[in-house]
């Protein structure tokens, strides 16, 4: 690999999902040596993903199916398996990204802790302790924090929404769920029969 690849290709895969924002730099060197970065990064059974219009770009792993020899390679990039609420929360924020792309000029969306725990807590279960949901709820919000979905502000209390949860939730994904959402929440409010 050429020294020029060094830097862009170990940003790449050390950030998970690098920003034009975060490294302006790193950024156009991937842009400049995007078909060489791909190459190489097919070497190693990764797709190189880059969405110019949003600003970002990430290594995702290439689909076993896709190999023209047969050979199973081991997974480089790493899944994470979610709880059902920080599923739940990175469909609610999809949903909350879409409307503010349609209804705001601002490319930023940003969410207070208050918004976040607001947004959730009506597709949890209640609890008699109010404080252990709230509790609940931060822990998610850390785990959006370290899968870099969610973004702490320098204002504290503050998050905002990273622009590649689109990659993560797609428009289709996001309508098969709002219409599950919609179920569980009604399930949620029935009465319970008491007999």
């Amino acid at each position: 690999m050429s020294d020029t690849l060094t830097v862009p290709v170990v940003n790449l895969l050390k950030a998970g999902v690098l920003y034009q924002s975060d490294a302006p730099a790193v950024w156009d060197q991937i842009v400049a040596h995007q078909a060489a970065i791909g190459d190489y990064l097919a070497v190693l059974g990764l797709h190189l993903v880059i969405d110019p219009a949003e600003g970002y770009a990430y290594a995702r792993q290439r689909d076993p199916d896709t190999r023209d020899d047969g050979v199973s390679v081991p997974r480089l990039v790493t899944r994470h398996r979610l709880s059902f609420a920080v599923s739940l929360m990175l469909v609610l924020l999809r949903g909350r990204l879409a409307d503010s792309d349609a209804t705001s000029s601002d490319t930023r969306l940003l969410l207070s802790r208050d918004d976040l725990v607001e947004m959730v807590s009506g597709f949890l279960p209640p609890r008699s302790n109010e404080a252990q949901l709230v509790n609940q709820i931060d822990t998610h919000i850390k785990k959006l924090c370290d899968l870099r979905v969610l973004r702490a502000t320098k204002q504290a209390g503050w998050y905002e929404v990273r622009r590649h949860l689109k990659a993560l939730v797609d428009a289709q994904v996001l309508g098969d769920y709002h219409d599950l959402l919609a179920t569980y929440r009604d399930t949620l409010d029935a009465p319970k029969d008491d007999a």
